[in-house]
């Protein structure tokens, strides 16, 4: 007979998983979702409680043939149960997925740091939403709407779902229920690689939600479909400040710029290994240091995650992040390497 472990279902509140630092978690449960879609709970092997907002993401450390990468991946759970989180993850070539969906059993242990990231209501709150999303774009549209039918929040939100194929529409039984629970949700769900297909676009997304002007719109998927969702909602009315969008996609991070003759470069000092390199003002730190081969933590290279950041000792930076880092952070010291360029010479705490 198997023995049953009393303390995972001991309810007493415990400490909090903290954000900051990398800690660990454990898989206590994997199903699938759809084809190369699957769902990973994992929970603190500590036992304690993982506190984040809807829309919220974390960062991976991956083992790899190569060795360990960093990767981030939305929650998809409610918000208002913290005894543990859930990941969607798509299966895709590549390292990350692949060796999630190979791996991470039921009993597997896997380095985690957040949860991080400005997205949902929490950071863009306002009176009614468009939820727009593409393929696995909708897991942090789930958590949202999660948290709302726990927490009887009575939101007012169009959730639009656009998937290639029916079998590929994420938790459409789900939203269906939780449609159900929230009498102000609406859910509208496309395809667009079978017949009859409707590809969205403005004129669309206008037919679909024509008070789009008064809502609060947030979007997740491919860039090229984040991009066209951005030009439409502007063209509706909506302004800069009640749009939002969450994207993983890294391929292609902020270009550098070249550094001319005339460029200044700053001298940036590891201060624990002694290691000291250079860095034009017009280069990120981060894009200096993988240049001289130097070790340091990264995954998204756009200021979101927070993977990378590192106390400052010394020097002065320009930096300009997407929600990496809090300002108490920043007032105390911190940067994000990956979108800070050197004004002066630099010393880290590497």
């Amino acid at each position: 007979m198997t023995e049953i472990d009393l303390t995972v279902w001991d309810t007493r509140r415990r400490r909090r998983f903290p954000p900051d630092r990398w800690g660990t978690l454990v898989c206590r449960g994997v199903w699938d979702e759809g084809p190369d879609m699957r769902t990973f709970l994992l929970t603190p092997d500590d036992g304690s409680r993982i506190e984040h907002d809807p829309g919220q993401f974390m960062t991976f450390r991956i083992e790899t043939d190569a060795g360990k990468i960093e990767r981030c991946y939305t929650i998809s759970s409610s918000a208002a149960r913290d005894g543990g989180i859930e990941i969607t993850v798509k299966r895709q070539s590549g390292a990350g997925s692949e060796q999630l969906h190979t791996s991470l059993c039921r009993g597997a242990r896997i380095e985690a740091l957040g949860p991080s990231g400005r997205f949902g209501p929490a950071a863009w709150p306002g009176d009614a939403y468009a939820l727009i999303a593409a393929g696995s774009g909708v897991t942090p549209m789930l958590s949202i709407l999660r948290t709302a039918a726990d927490r009887g929040i009575d939101i007012d939100a169009v959730l639009i779902q656009v998937a290639p194929q029916t079998a590929d529409l994420i938790a459409a039984a789900e939203t269906d229920a939780l449609a159900r629970r929230l009498p102000n949700l609406v859910v509208v769900r496309l395809t667009t690689r079978e017949a009859r297909s409707t590809r969205l676009d403005a004129g669309t997304l206008m037919r679909i939600v024509p008070d789009l002007a008064r809502r609060t719109v947030l979007c997740c998927g491919p860039q090229g479909f984040m991009a066209m969702v951005r030009a439409a909602t502007r063209a509706a009315g909506v302004p800069p400040e009640r749009y939002g969008e969450e994207s993983f996609d890294f391929s292609s991070p902020e270009a550098e710029v070249a550094p001319s003759m005339e460029t200044p470069v700053r001298s940036v000092t590891f201060a624990k290994s002694g290691q000291v390199f250079s860095c034009a003002e017009t280069s990120t730190i981060l894009s200096a240091v993988k240049q001289a081969g130097l070790p340091l933590p990264s995954s998204c290279a756009r200021g979101m995650c927070g993977t990378c950041k590192t106390f400052k000792h010394s020097g002065e930076v320009t930096m300009s992040h997407d929600g990496g880092i809090r300002q108490r952070e920043i007032d105390r010291g911190f940067i994000l390497p990956c979108v800070s360029r050197p004004l002066t010479d630099i010393v880290l705490d590497c």
